[in-house]
């Protein structure tokens, strides 16, 4: 029987409970935001590990004057901040932070907490960081958005995903970095690029190797499901093969026909009738029942209709055009209606 996808839903990290501090990101979500942003210069970290990784501290609430700083970087401005003296009316921001506080107060994206008062040293919270996002790209408080429920907008434009509300208590380095890395897809205000276009049309992370990648569902049928794995819109650079190493549906393992080079993947696809092209192309083959059987997420409509979902996990090696390579595993849900 044919099966319509209805969603992509959840990752499946999602449902996982943390220690204290908990933060609205998925561990798994936060490393991999914040390793993209630095590696595109974005985001740098607070120290560095036994074995020479960046320590983005993750875990921490950032401070007021941490998070302009965050989002300057993020801007690709910290070169212009740093360029010139500001001047500003706060008397508590530290001379490390001056020209990141001074740069935004400038631009407009942040004021104070009082008069002659950043809160330099105060947490930032939810509220305030996604402020910060959405003047940076362009959006006026007040006016598009209201600055003490931001995450309506954010919501809006795919920064955040119903994460965040009034209740939000805590906001950490783990969650500016996958709202400051969702936030390189969203749109400028008044425009059809998104912030990632206008750093590479700027030049901020020209020439970098990185590759920014997505997947989507081509087909879902009975037993049968295909994904197709391609560099997003502005990526600096592409993978030259994507192999899948492993794929499991509910930790069922299943049959796999991989397309594995950009150029094998777009004639793999004309020949199928798809216009279209990436680094990767698998189609699936799996038994559907025993998958929805083993299931152990589910999601219920607003009818009251209990879904399982499948849960199809990849773990991955993908080669750069410098022949290095990058491994990685990831998980995403889906529910199918009958």
């Amino acid at each position: 029987m044919k099966k319509k996808l209805l969603s992509l839903f959840l990752a499946l990290t999602l449902a996982l409970s943390l220690a204290a501090p908990a933060w609205a990101a998925t561990p798994e979500e936060a490393q991999d935001s914040a390793q993209l942003l630095y590696n595109l210069g974005l985001f740098q970290g607070s120290g560095t590990n036994e074995d020479g990784s960046p320590r983005f501290a993750l875990e921490r609430a950032p401070t007021r004057a941490e998070a302009v700083t965050i989002l300057v970087r993020l801007l690709g401005a910290e070169e212009a901040a740093q360029a010139q003296t500001w001047t500003t009316p706060f008397t508590d921001v530290p001379d490390w932070a001056q020209s990141y506080v001074g740069y935004a107060y400038a631009k407009g994206y942040t004021t104070g907490v009082e008069p002659t008062r950043f809160g330099s040293s105060t947490p930032v919270s939810t509220a305030q960081f996604l402020t910060l996002l959405l003047r940076a790209l362009g959006y006026e408080d007040g006016k598009d958005f209201t600055w003490s429920t931001p995450w309506t907008l954010t919501d809006q434009l795919g920064i955040t995903d119903g994460d965040y509300t009034a209740q939000t208590a805590t906001f950490l380095r783990a969650d500016a970095a996958v709202v400051s890395a969702n936030a390189l897809y969203a749109p400028k205000k008044g425009e059809d690029k998104t912030l990632l276009q206008d750093l590479l049309d700027s030049g901020a992370i020209s020439g970098s190797t990185v590759v920014i990648w997505d997947y989507a569902p081509l087909l879902f049928d009975e037993d049968f499901a295909s994904f197709l794995f391609y560099p997003v819109d502005g990526s600096p650079a592409s993978f030259t093969s994507f192999k899948l190493d492993k794929v499991t549906v509910n930790g069922l393992s299943c049959q796999t026909l991989q397309v594995t080079t950009p150029e094998e993947v777009s004639a793999y696809l004309a020949s199928i009738g798809y216009d279209a092209g990436g680094f990767g192309y698998v189609e699936i083959t799996y038994d559907e029942d025993k998958a929805q059987a083993a299931a152990t997420e589910h999601y219920t409509d607003e009818n009251g209709k209990n879904y399982p979902l499948l849960a199809f996990s990849f773990t991955y090696t993908a080669t750069q055009a410098d022949g290095s390579q990058v491994k990685g595993s990831f998980t995403d849900n889906y529910y199918l209606d009958e």
